[in-house]
């Protein structure tokens, strides 16, 4: 039993562990795939997240430049219209407000923020101040939307922060977070653009050298920008919206934005008069500007969404890899067990059942076919030859039996007695003695000469059985001639061996044996004995066969033991 158990825990642990080392090495590449995979998501996590905090800065930062116009008309307020203009300021300053918060609140410096914060408030004081002189002055005018140039300006700083910041976590985010900031400066630049023009409007004064040149400066600016933008888009790397935002919003610019400009400041030139108040001009300039704001929002949405949508097939690719290992894992896991329990379990048995056979040992009768086909083929085969064994080895028992029996007598005959006693005298138990005992009927020719060989075949079954009867389970009994019979026993001393030898006498004088006329056949016998201790079995038979003699010359129907047995007064017939 253990060695079957252990066979069957190393092959079992065989399997598992070539199990296990095919899905190691099946799972290697899956795994290299997944964390790939999985970086890939993570990256284009971070970088939709990086870029949606870019987005609230450059949000932020068109706030800032989108307060300049409702402060320009503001400060260009009469008494009937402030009331409005004052309403427009303050929602576009709590919309910056509400911007630099939400900025705030990221990764940027705080001390950068509150600078810009600092700048703000000084810039509206300037705009309230210059919008509560009736009328204007020129230069508190100019003084106020300088101060919200530089508002903008300490804001780059933040920009330009975040722009680093996203760069560093990943430097394949340098081309679209350059394009993002040339699209916010395009704005702030088409802004301060239009308030080069926006002083001597509200003054009804020329337009200054400095003011012209800052407007032929900026202008090449944003000529120059553009062409940055321009050239992405020929190069097909964004998508028709984004291409039909910009081509709109450069003829709203090119086309309106700056004739509009030019003229006004031609008329400035000459000494006026304007063909439009800066209120007027404000609202048709800002809303040249509208598509350039929408194309930088539209284009950092893009940016957003791609990067949102890189996140979620790397999800999908991930999750169909992991499930794809998954599957192949179990597929794995599921023909180990399916070789285990229809392949290599049956084989086993099989193994066991036939070594079991070849041991002539019981093998279980209802054996389960839960193999493959071949393997039940295998077990039929094994119940076949197992039922072959079982009458083959019938036969061999039968052979044996007859081999080592008298056909008459149905007792041990005289070649397995003696190569069953042989052992037991040459290996004694050490609480016991051995004794022969050799009888041999008395007169049994006369038997056969009166009564007939048949009668006298019956007189040798009868005598067999008596002494079968007669002597203990483990006494060998044989038939060792033809009318004499063997028994050798053990026994504490030599008048146990007295006693049985006399008690059987007794039976075999006592047996009633009828011929088929009813007369009675009388039996007698007389019994040779001798102890087996330090002797050979042929030497045990020699001196039995002695004491068997001198119970006949004493006249048969008696007991003798070999010399050295019991005083003779017990030998004698009683």
């Amino acid at each position: 039993m253990y060695t079957k158990v252990f066979r069957r825990t190393r092959i079992s642990r065989l399997l598992w562990s070539g199990v296990g080392a095919a899905v190691l090495l099946s799972g290697v590449l899956p795994a290299i795939i997944l964390v790939h995979l999985y970086r890939g998501f993570a990256d284009a996590r971070q970088n939709a997240a990086r870029l949606g905090q870019l987005r609230v800065v450059l949000d932020a930062a068109n706030s800032i430049s989108a307060e300049r116009a409702p402060s320009n008309i503001l400060m260009d307020s009469s008494a009937a219209t402030r009331a409005k203009a004052r309403a427009a300021v303050e929602r576009a300053r709590a919309k910056t407000d509400r911007a630099l918060h939400l900025v705030s609140h990221g990764k940027v410096p705080l001390p950068l923020v509150t600078g810009v914060s600092r700048q703000l408030v000084v810039a509206r004081g300037l705009v309230d101040a210059a919008a509560a002189r009736t009328p204007p002055h020129y230069v508190d005018v100019q003084r106020a939307i300088d101060a919200m140039f530089a508002a903008y300006d300490a804001y780059r700083a933040v920009v330009n922060w975040q722009a680093q910041d996203l760069v560093r976590a990943d430097p394949r985010l340098s081309a679209p977070v350059m394009r993002a900031l040339v699209l916010c400066a395009l704005r702030d630049d088409a802004g301060r653009l239009g308030s080069q023009i926006v002083a001597p409007l509200i003054t009804r004064t020329m337009v200054p050298p400095q003011n012209i040149n800052a407007f032929h400066l900026i202008l090449g600016r944003t000529e120059q920008q553009l062409g940055l933008l321009e050239f992405e888009q020929n190069a097909g790397g964004q998508s028709l919206a984004l291409a039909a935002l910009q081509a709109s919003a450069r003829t709203e610019f090119t086309g309106e934005g700056e004739p509009l400009m030019e003229r006004l400041i031609a008329e400035g030139e000459a000494g006026g008069p304007y063909a439009l108040d800066a209120t007027a001009f404000t609202e048709r300039y800002v809303a040249t500007l509208g598509p350039l704001v929408a194309w930088r929002s539209a284009w950092i949405d893009q940016l957003v969404s791609d990067y949102t949508a890189e996140e979620n097939r790397a999800l999908v690719q991930f999750a169909t890899v992991f499930a794809v290992a998954l599957v192949i894992i179990v597929m794995i896991a599921g023909i180990a067990l399916f070789i285990q329990a229809r392949v290599l379990q049956p084989l086993l048995e099989a193994s066991e059942a036939v070594i079991g056979l070849g041991e002539e040992q019981p093998t279980a009768r209802a054996r389960r076919h839960r193999g493959v086909r071949e393997v039940e083929a295998l077990f039929d085969a094994i119940n076949r030859l197992e039922s072959r064994l079982r009458e083959r080895s019938a036969h061999t028992r039968q052979l044996r039996h007859l081999a080592e029996t008298d056909h008459l007598t149905k007792l041990l005959n005289l070649r397995t007695f003696e190569a069953r006693g042989k052992p037991r005298i040459a290996n004694p138990d050490a609480h016991a003695r051995i004794f022969l005992i050799l009888l041999d009927i008395d007169h049994f020719k006369s038997i056969n000469d009166r009564y007939g060989h048949p009668m006298g075949d019956s007189v040798l079954a009868a005598v067999a059985g008596a002494l079968s009867n007669s002597v203990r389970p483990g006494d060998l009994v044989a038939r060792v001639g033809g009318e004499e019979f063997g028994i050798l026993c053990e026994a504490r001393d030599a008048s146990s061996i007295q006693a049985l030898a006399h008690r059987v006498r007794l039976v075999l004088r006592g047996l009633e044996i009828r011929t088929p006329d009813g007369e009675c056949v009388p039996v007698t016998a007389s019994f040779g004995v001798a102890e087996a201790t330090g002797v050979t079995w042929r030497q045990l038979v020699s001196r039995a066969d002695v004491a068997l003699y001198a119970a006949k010359m004493a006249g048969r129907d008696r007991i003798h033991f070999a010399a050295g047995g019991p005083s003779p007064n017990e030998h004698s017939a009683s």
